[in-house]
């Protein structure tokens, strides 16, 4: 990990029924990990073309040939993929399930992973004080929880 400056995110595949989720988890992902200063993070828009070039779907996982070749044109060290598996509210209390990862583009090894499955009720501490209603606050709030997880 010590080794990796630069960062891309691909945009997360959205598993769940919610037609927002991929742009709001990923949007949130992308300014999270520019606010915390970890690594240099690529643009998004430069990521997309480099898929719509490449005929990757979202959700296509980049094979070895392209990871180097986002390595080339972008100097990248490692990109992050991942899934939305939930990204609803029942009851006014949101919940959130994601997993995460993050694969070198020199060699294609997984260098972190991570899942993380939180709700709003998670972060109650006494009298309903800490209590989230806001999905769009529930993913900022796990978002961050996933970087400091990498180490």
């Amino acid at each position: 990990m010590a080794r990796v400056k630069k960062v891309a995110i691909f945009p997360f595949r959205n598993l769940t029924k919610n037609p927002h989720a991929r742009e709001i988890v990923t949007q949130i992902f992308l300014a999270e990990l520019a606010k915390s200063g970890r690594f240099e993070v690529e643009e998004l828009g430069n990521i997309v073309d480099f898929m719509v070039e490449q005929r990757l779907g979202i959700g296509t996982n980049p094979d070895r040939a392209r990871l180097r070749l986002l390595r080339k044109r972008y100097k990248i060290d490692a990109v992050i993929l991942g899934n939305i598996l939930a990204f609803r509210e029942r009851e006014s209390v949101p919940y959130i399930n994601l997993t995460a990862r993050m694969v070198t583009t020199d060699t294609g090894k997984i260098i972190w992973k991570a899942f993380i499955e939180k709700n709003g009720d998670d972060y109650i501490k006494i009298l309903n004080i800490g209590k989230i209603r806001s999905l769009n606050q529930l993913t900022t709030i796990v978002v961050k929880e996933l970087i400091n997880s990498m180490g």
